[in-house]
């Protein structure tokens, strides 16, 4: 097991030092010429590198305002990496906020989930994603339900996902949620002073 943690640490350290390094990029040099450093990167790298530069990639494609581009490349690692739920979840979200396209981005999201709950990697997270694109198409009874599911996630050690969340909660308008929920919900994870 220590082995197994240990890979994993090695893992989560090069990708922080990926994501630097793509980071640096943006930050000294023209957006054109740091998209360009980290695709050229990307082209000799494979394996988690690929997989971290393509995200780091995509992020700087929608800064320079290319979504045509970063969806063209979220659907070729979508398409390359079946088990893979940070890309769908990654093109959920570029339909939310980039495209402003909710509807589209409510069918990305539930192909996220499927392979959330197939692989068991970032459940609460592609639900949190599901909970924010209900909001904003002003679906209430299936946020309801969005928010029970997520308060019925049993986390397992080891498996990645994100925190408790709660921004959904609090944009939503007073009565879009069921009292007795938002009552749970509020007990599963309350406001903090930092929220």
């Amino acid at each position: 097991m220590n082995d197994d943690r240990a890979a994993n640490r090695k893992k989560i350290d090069r990708m922080k030092q990926l994501y630097d390094w793509a980071h640096e990029q943006w930050k000294t040099l023209p957006l054109p010429e740091a998209i360009e450093a980290v695709y050229e990167r990307r082209r000799g790298a494979s394996g988690d590198d690929r997989y971290t530069l393509t995200l780091e990639l995509g992020t700087l494609l929608l800064l320079a305002g290319r979504k045509a581009e970063a969806e063209r490349m979220i659907d070729e690692m979508i398409a390359a990496l079946p088990n893979d739920v940070r890309f769908p979840i990654s093109k959920a979200s570029l339909y939310l906020y980039d495209m402003d396209d909710p509807e589209k981005a409510l069918d990305a999201i539930d192909a996220a989930l499927h392979r959330a709950h197939q692989t068991g990697f970032f459940r609460r997270e592609a639900l949190g994603v599901k909970a924010r694109i209900l909001l904003k198409l002003g679906r209430g009874q299936q946020l309801t339900r969005t928010l029970e599911e997520i308060m019925a996630l049993e986390m397992k050690h080891d498996i990645p996902d994100v925190g408790r969340e709660r921004d959904f909660v609090d944009r939503a308008p007073p009565g879009m949620i069921a009292d007795d929920v938002l009552a749970r919900y509020n007990a599963f994870r309350p406001k903090r002073d930092d929220d």
